[in-house]
């Protein structure tokens, strides 16, 4: 029965730090395919290691009487298995692999002191021999409640990669790698302590009362810490999100500035394009062909520029639009929209501007390659479908598309450091629950989403 509780033990810490990086994981990162056959590799993998603790344990046991050490490099290569499964199943930088992978660990720790050190150790040791079936239907019962909780909190809470939008994501990784040592180090420091040095003073009758109270100390002090580390962890993730967003706000103020100098400017010249055009109708008729096609090639584009002056309502994606208008006026390219829809409010802004502006940045760079001026055109729906947001943005291609993992792959030279704009429309676009679909007909590519 203790080999089987043994292994009862690694299977239960082994799957609670697993389901809890794809809690936190699932719907903020993009999945790498094939995802479920990572899931399950990755899973095996790392069961077998878990499981390999109870025989290597028993083969060590006298050295690690002596030395304590001893199964330190295996513990510490196990700390590490939910950052080397976040980064195998999941598409971020290492920095929010290490984040996600110290969340799941913390989380996980607190329900192992709880039931491991608190319920088994401390309260009742003799519970899980003396009633093996139901100790293992609880602890199932236990966790399926802890899995649901952690989904509704955390999973509901941390829903974009905040971490993949730092400036500096290799100092944040070896601050998290610093942090997660630490904490590693202090909790291994505390169960030795409380199943190697504590635990055997339980069998002095007189050392009773003081057991107890150490055991209860211990619990205590690895609870403050997995829920300090969670509470710093947190902060760290709200002041980069707040960060994002007042980058985003500034820019959108910025950009809010220029199309009001923008507007103002254009409409000032179609103003005197207007009245001169009052003087000049007679005139027109006696100028060159030259002349008159280059007066009115110049109000035509004065009257362009002004058209791109787009109004929707929706204060961001004015600037968005208006930007991404001028941006195409200037090189020819004809971006037509059509909004009519109430539901942007269910995106926050800084996610409402970064995707629709990955998008269009996209269409752009794929218009731009066209060498038909007939077929450089850009079009963007965004409209109501019931209660879903549906937005639809279709642009012509040339050349071969290929395709990886659902999405087209870029066509820069520097394959590695590009690509993310669609992987980001992704992350966006589930971390609302929403639907994405990328096809071709001929030559024409659609991108379209649906929100609820």
């Amino acid at each position: 029965m203790d080999l089987i509780l043994a292994y009862l033990d690694q299977f239960r810490y082994m799957t609670g730090i697993l389901a809890i990086c794809i809690v936190l994981c699932h719907k903020a990162l993009t999945h790498k395919t094939p995802y479920l056959s990572r899931i399950c590799a990755s899973a095996a993998v790392f069961y077998l290691m878990a499981f390999a603790y109870v025989p290597l344990r028993r083969m060590l046991e006298p050295l690690y009487r002596v030395t304590p050490l001893a199964i330190a490099p295996y513990w510490l290569l196990m700390s590490f298995v939910p950052v080397l499964f976040v980064f195998f199943c999941y598409e971020t930088n290492w920095a929010g692999a290490l984040f996600r992978a110290m969340m799941a660990s913390f989380t996980e720790t607190i329900l192992t002191v709880l039931i491991r050190n608190l319920f088994v150790y401390t309260l009742f040791p003799d519970f899980p021999h003396s009633h093996p079936f139901l100790y293992m239907l609880g602890m199932i019962v236990v966790y399926l409640g802890f899995y649901w909780s952690a989904s509704r909190v955390l999973g509901e809470r941390i829903r974009a990669d905040e971490m993949a939008r730092l400036h500096n994501d290799r100092t944040a990784a070896l601050i998290f790698l610093f942090i997660f040592l630490s904490f590693t180090a202090i909790l291994s420091a505390a169960k030795y302590a409380m199943e190697d040095l504590i635990l055997p003073i339980a069998a002095y009758a007189e050392l009773k009362a003081a057991y107890r109270y150490l055991q209860f100390f211990l619990v205590g002090i690895m609870l403050v810490l997995c829920i300090v580390m969670q509470v710093i962890l947190w902060y760290i993730y709200k002041r980069t999100a707040m960060q994002t967003e007042k980058e985003i706000i500034a820019r959108l103020v910025q950009d809010r500035k220029s199309q009001y100098e923008f507007s103002k400017e254009n409409i000032e010249m179609i103003n005197r394009k207007t009245h001169d055009l009052k003087h000049q109708l007679q005139a027109l008729a006696m100028v060159s062909d030259d002349e008159r096609k280059r007066q009115i090639q110049e109000t035509s584009r004065a009257i362009d520029f002004y058209d791109a002056v787009v109004k929707t309502g929706n204060e961001a994606l004015d600037i968005l639009l208006t930007e991404k208008s001028v941006y195409c006026a200037n090189r020819q390219i004809r971006l037509s929209c059509m909004v009519n829809t109430r539901q942007l409010q269910k995106i926050k802004l800084v996610d409402l501007y970064t995707l629709l502006g990955n998008a269009l940045d996209n269409a752009i760079e794929s218009t731009e390659r066209i060498s038909d001026p007939e077929r450089k055109v850009i079009s963007l729906s965004i409209l109501d479908q019931g209660n879903m947001l549906y937005i639809q943005l279709e642009n012509y291609f040339e050349g071969e598309l290929q395709m990886q993992d659902g999405l087209p792959r870029t066509r820069k030279k520097d394959a590695e450091n590009h690509g993310y704009g669609l992987k980001s429309i992704v992350n966006i676009v589930h971390s609302y629950d929403g639907k994405i679909e990328v096809r071709t007909e001929g030559e024409i590519f659609y991108l379209e989403i649906m929100i609820p």
